[in-house]
């Protein structure tokens, strides 16, 4: 089951936009630096909620990716598709052009390699031979640690953190699109991010409620609980 859809999403369920978005998605250097910006951007005229919720989605992904996704990592040690998988398409972002950021490589042809001999049709950008890429499979760290922020916008903005919640699942499908992951790998990072994002919440809530008070007790008073 688990080969099949990989086969689909990697192999069948495939066009030229859709290698562009999501070789874009999958390449965190490309879109890193804007996501850290907007970060900085929020943690300085945000509001004491948001600064908390930020402070929970990065223990959440020290907890989902740095103790979950490594451990299972080395503990399992899958290799990914395009390592073991004939005719699996690696799917990488075009190069931008010169002077330019990285995230304009989404303006480029996406080269699209097939590193376990099975010969393409014709089609310019597509190489054969190109050694695979290298690291464990299972479970994927994109998909735990963008989960575990997702949950966490969720828990601590019930109405308006659901935005990021597609961005999470956009981002875990392209790691199947472009060759990285299985699917399984997929589905255990995104209940690993879960997890995380749910525990690190409930543990900061549980903090804030103990010692909130004590060290902080006018901000304490203004703001009893970290979550609805």
């Amino acid at each position: 089951m688990d080969q099949h859809f990989q086969i689909l999403i990697n192999r069948e369920w495939t066009s030229p936009w859709a290698d562009r978005l999501f070789a874009f998605v999958a390449d965190f250097g490309a879109w890193a630096p804007w996501l850290l910006l907007l970060l900085v951007l929020g943690l300085v005229f945000g509001n004491f909620r948001f600064r908390a919720a930020m402070l929970a989605a990065g223990l959440a992904v020290g907890l989902s990716d740095g103790v979950g996704v490594n451990l299972l990592k080395h503990a399992v040690g899958r290799p990914r598709p395009s390592q073991v998988e004939p005719g699996v398409r690696v799917v990488r972002l075009g190069k931008a052009p010169a002077g330019l950021p990285k995230i304009a490589g989404v303006v480029s042809e996406p080269p699209v390699t097939f590193p376990n001999g099975i010969e393409p049709p014709e089609v310019p950008g597509m190489l054969t031979g190109e050694m695979p890429a290298n690291g464990r499979s299972f479970p994927s760290g994109h998909a735990a640690n963008n989960m575990a922020v997702a949950t966490v916008l969720l828990l601590f903005f019930p109405r308006r953190g659901w935005p990021y919640l597609p961005v999470a699942l956009l981002i875990a499908y392209s790691r199947i699109y472009t060759g990285s992951h299985w699917p399984l790998d997929v589905v255990a990072g995104m209940l690993l991010g879960i997890a995380g994002g749910w525990i690190a919440t409930r543990l900061l809530q549980f903090l804030w409620r103990r010692l909130g008070p004590v060290l902080l007790p006018r901000l304490a008073e203004a703001h009893p609980e970290l979550i609805p």
